[in-house]
């Protein structure tokens, strides 16, 4: 205006429409490294813990992990015959179960089925999962309400590992001297 002269002031680049696009794009970032650490700090607990449960069965002289080595996985187990036997985390309980893959046509499931209740008479409790549609089915016994409310602290920061590698050194034993003999003669009696 006349010799007087006027600095308008705007933002180019990036433009203004994508600065909300770029906070977005930083918190997700931000949530993503997080999740990466946590991810990182799970895997790591559950080795340790895996570690520990192992030691445990050793000092009871039971060898079922003898050689199965301490992964980041949620379960960890060894196969007899047909199966899987399992110490798992759940999402809400722990869990000792058998899983039989390769079970299609549910044969095996039907079979070990027929001696559901000689199996409630010793464990009681279990749970029973055709999973039809599936070519897997499982058998699991899951800690109760009573036992988890028993349980001090949580899994993953160490406080409830005492509870919960006790209540698998318990059940374990307990569901595999139960389950095995049985799936045994149902294996051989299927390969007839």
């Amino acid at each position: 205006l006349k010799e007087e002269l006027f600095l308008q002031i705007e933002q180019i680049i990036p433009l203004p429409e994508t600065a909300e696009y770029m906070i977005d794009a930083k918190k997700k970032e931000k949530e993503k490294k997080v999740k990466s650490k946590k991810v990182e700090e799970t895997k790591v607990e559950l080795i340790e813990f895996w570690g520990l449960l192992k030691v445990a069965l050793e000092d009871k002289n039971i060898k079922y992990l003898d050689r199965v080595m301490s992964k980041p996985y949620f379960d960890i187990g060894f196969n007899k015959w047909s199966g899987h036997f399992g110490f798992c985390i759940g999402r809400k309980m722990f869990r000792v179960e058998l899983y039989i893959s390769n079970d299609e046509d549910k044969k095996k499931f039907d079979a070990l089925y027929k001696y559901k209740d000689e199996l409630e008479t010793i464990l009681g409790g279990l749970e029973w999962q055709r999973l039809d549609g599936k070519k897997v089915s499982r058998i699991k016994l899951e800690t109760t309400i009573v036992e988890e409310e028993a349980f001090t602290g949580t899994w993953n920061d160490g406080t409830m590992d005492a509870d919960i590698i006790k209540w698998y050194c318990e059940k374990m034993p307990l569901f595999y001297e139960a389950v095995a003999p049985i799936l045994e003669k149902v294996q051989k009696d299927l390969s007839k």
